[in-house]
């Protein structure tokens, strides 16, 4: 389920990045709120994200559908919490695409937006390519036998997903494809409001965690190689260079004091090694 859960997301994914990718090539910004009134403009892009959409989530009778069901399905039985879980995320990922596509290709035409022609064919064919593809998805899936069996199937489950999905998508085109519903929304709670502005504080969290764990290792690293490894470094050259400054001065050319200090390193050096063999 997995090896197609990713195949079927991919082609979706890649869809909905082309579309989009082209929309901001032209437009350059990319602030959702300075876009509208592309589907007059740009219809094929328009098409393309929906395709991209509807592959994207359990939207019968497309790719993810599919997928989705057959491992809800599993899941039912043993983890009736992740398929809740499942269920809820199909209809805020149904809601978020139907949003932007609603701020993007809905509404009037503005500033950016009044002069947005279909992109060069360079990235119009690939997009259409790539959507035809995403249409595909479950005849490919039936002919590589990896389409579930019908008789499997929990019409409960596949039920869900859909009504999900209507409700996520029906939700977010009543709101940002209604001229009466003043832009941007706002919710009586501020606290809320706050919660969807700053992304679920999923930013905020990954600072504090990932982002806080990692730079501790790194300064812990630091001090290790900064205090620890170069100091042992740094206070082996200064012994080689004192040592060597000092022996300069030694160096009186006279062969008897060259001998006298061989030999008391050899005496040094025996010794050492005798102490070694009695401790």
């Amino acid at each position: 389920n997995s090896v197609k859960l990713l195949f079927t997301y991919t082609i979706a994914m890649a869809l909905l990045v082309m579309s989009v990718g082209g929309v901001v090539l032209n437009n350059i910004t990319q602030n959702l709120t300075q876009y509208g009134g592309l589907w007059s403009r740009r219809p094929i892009s328009g098409l393309c994200f929906l395709v991209g959409l509807a592959s994207l989530i359990g939207f019968p009778p497309l790719g993810c559908f599919w997928v989705l069901t057959e491992m809800a399905d599993h899941l039912w039985s043993t983890y009736p919490i992740l398929v809740i879980v499942m269920l809820l995320v199909n209809g805020l990922t149904a809601f978020s695409l139907t949003r932007e596509f609603s701020l993007i290709f809905g509404g009037k035409p503005k500033q950016m937006t009044v002069r947005s022609p279909e992109g060069l064919w360079a990235l119009v064919l690939p997009m259409m390519v790539t959507m035809g593809f995403a249409l595909h998805v479950p005849i490919l899936l039936y002919k590589w036998q990896l389409f579930p069996a019908w008789e499997a199937l929990s019409v409960t489950v596949a039920g869900s997903f859909t009504i999900t999905t209507l409700i996520g998508a029906g939700t977010a085109a009543y709101i940002y494809l209604n001229e009466d519903i003043s832009k941007p929304i706002q919710l009586p709670s501020k606290a809320l409001q706050d919660f969807f502005t700053y992304d679920l504080y999923t930013e905020k969290f990954y600072r504090v965690t990932i982002v806080f764990v990692v730079g501790l290792i790194s300064q812990v690293i630091y001090w290790f190689d900064r205090y620890l490894v170069d100091g042992v470094i740094n206070l082996v050259g200064l012994a080689t260079i004192f040592g060597g400054e000092t022996l300069k001065y030694n160096a009186s050319g006279q062969t008897q004091f060259y001998f006298l200090s061989i030999f008391l390193g050899v005496i040094l050096f025996v010794g050492m090694i005798f102490s070694n063999f009695i401790f």
